[in-house]
């Protein structure tokens, strides 16, 4: 799938010259990231590709694979530049993957920078443990997840296609894993009868593998020497074809940047007011999917499925019943996440010097939203955020306002939780978006972005969790509609 889904998914969920680093981090677990001499490599294969959405060239791709005895090393640098809120924004990965001889996953490293705000993602396979260490602003943070089995990553799965010689009809399921978005889960690989495909103004014909992995559905079209002819995901309206390296390198001009946020936007043909003063609204969506997302919740509702019809209503924080830090309910959401740092000494230092000697967690979590209101500027970053870094760099957009406040809150002993969904904010249209929820006897919404506790109907929750659950939401994107059916 040559990452396609993972560079949309840091680009919009996550908030992207060719680049390379050329240094990377040193991991204590000493990953090997250091090629492989020539005379262990059995062949090597470099292929270009450039990012296309609706037609419009945003940036490139360029993957190195060597087969080795051993198995698969791979090299994988990418970039998009996008026009964010009128802020041209260049995002740049690094990845580097080692596979064993069944190209399943061993090891991966990889490196984000987007607008100076750099990351990195390390990897291991141990067993049946997957062992995943972020750094950020010299914070390392290390999780174990218990797998299975091996999983297989986005860049090799055309080659297993050959490998396994798979024929038209022919269908397997494989574990998984998305190193950037660090998403786990079954793709459902499928090989359909040659068919022609439009590649600019020529059709060519291929082999098509259709790939679903968490709801998205993308096709890739081989050649006889199963080299890519075309990597299309339809309904992001995304396509990655291969490009001369001069052609892929070529500059995206600021003006050529493309409006990623304004294109998956969702318009109303009956907008909400402005004014903002609602307390209820019904809404009713269609083309959308329902399962892996999170719709109801203590204040937003589904009263029916066909239609899908959801309710969503105001908390009322004076009903609420006064509840002191630390609140030892729904402990697992006052726990450390690889990008949510809540119990580093910085993070608790700033926690309690927002909360001083105040005990009321409805008064600290007023000061906490308007604390990180006030602290971060408000500057588009399409990066991989993490507390630490947004309580250093006090820059980024709703995704770091939610990681800060949930740090934050979570180091002061209040059960937070990030939402992932759309808000409405002139009255006509939906955005992709990024807020919290506090554990106050009931899962109260508050949005850092906006200074709301409680926050406002204008928001609509689509999923729940961190940066690997979010990918999720992408099945939505760029086919939800919704229509406005009652409010006051």
């Amino acid at each position: 799938m040559k990452r396609l889904i993972t560079i949309l998914i840091t680009c919009v969920v996550a908030g992207i010259t060719i680049f390379l680093f050329k240094t990377l981090y040193k991991s204590n677990e000493e990953i090997a990231i250091k090629s492989t001499p020539a005379e262990y490599v059995k062949e090597v294969s470099e292929e270009y590709l450039g990012i296309f959405i609706h037609g419009q060239r945003v940036g490139h791709t360029f993957t190195k694979i060597k087969t080795l005895h051993s198995g698969l090393e791979i090299e994988t640098s990418s970039q998009m530049t996008i026009n964010m809120m009128d802020e041209i924004t260049t995002l740049n990965t690094y990845l580097f993957a080692r596979t064993d001889t069944t190209y399943a996953l061993e090891n991966f490293s990889i490196s984000i920078d987007a607008r100076g705000h750099e990351s990195k993602i390390e990897g291991i396979i141990k067993g049946n443990k997957l062992q995943i260490t972020t750094h950020s602003r010299g914070v390392k943070q290390t999780q174990i997840r218990d797998i299975k089995e091996k999983p297989y990553i986005p860049d090799v799965i055309d080659i297993l296609v050959k490998r396994k010689n798979l024929q038209p009809g022919d269908e397997i399921t494989l574990p998984y894993f998305d190193p950037t978005s660090q998403s786990t889960g079954k793709a459902k690989i499928k090989i359909h009868p040659r068919q022609k495909v439009k590649v600019f103004d020529k059709e060519i014909e291929g082999k098509k593998i259709e790939i679903n992995f968490m709801g998205i559905v993308s096709y890739v079209w081989l050649d006889e020497n199963n080299r890519i002819i075309k990597n299309e995901t339809p309904n992001l309206y995304m396509e990655m074809i291969p490009l001369t390296k001069e052609e892929a390198l070529k500059e995206v001009k600021p003006q050529e940047a493309f409006d990623l946020l304004g294109f998956f936007s969702i318009k109303l043909s009956n907008p909400l007011p402005q004014d903002k003063k609602i307390s209820y609204v019904k809404l009713e969506l269609s083309d959308i999917t329902l399962e892996g997302l999170d719709l109801e919740d203590d204040f937003q509702k589904v009263i029916s499925k066909d239609p899908l019809i959801i309710e969503v209503s105001k908390a009322d924080i004076n009903q609420l019943t006064p509840l002191f830090v630390p609140i030892n309910e729904n402990t697992e959401f006052l726990k450390p996440s690889a990008y949510i740092q809540c119990t580093h000494p910085d993070i608790i230092k700033e926690a309690k010097r927002i909360a001083g000697k105040e005990k009321s967690a409805i008064n600290i979590t007023k000061r906490l939203t308007n604390s990180v209101y006030q602290a971060i500027a408000k500057v588009p970053t399409p990066s991989m955020p993490s507390a630490i870094d947004v309580l250093k760099t006090k820059e980024g957009d709703c995704n770091e306002h939610s990681i800060l406040f949930t740090a934050l809150s979570r180091a002061l002993g209040i059960p937070t939780k990030i939402y992932v969904g759309l808000v409405n904010l002139e009255g006509n249209a939906y955005f992709y978006h990024a807020w919290c929820a506090v554990w106050l006897g009931k899962w109260v919404p508050v949005d850092p972005t906006f200074n709301q506790f409680p926050a406002d109907v204008y928001h609509l929750k689509l999923k729940e969790g961190e940066i690997s659950d979010w990918a999720e939401v992408m099945k939505v994107v760029g086919r939800l509609k919704i229509k406005v059916l009652e409010y006051h």
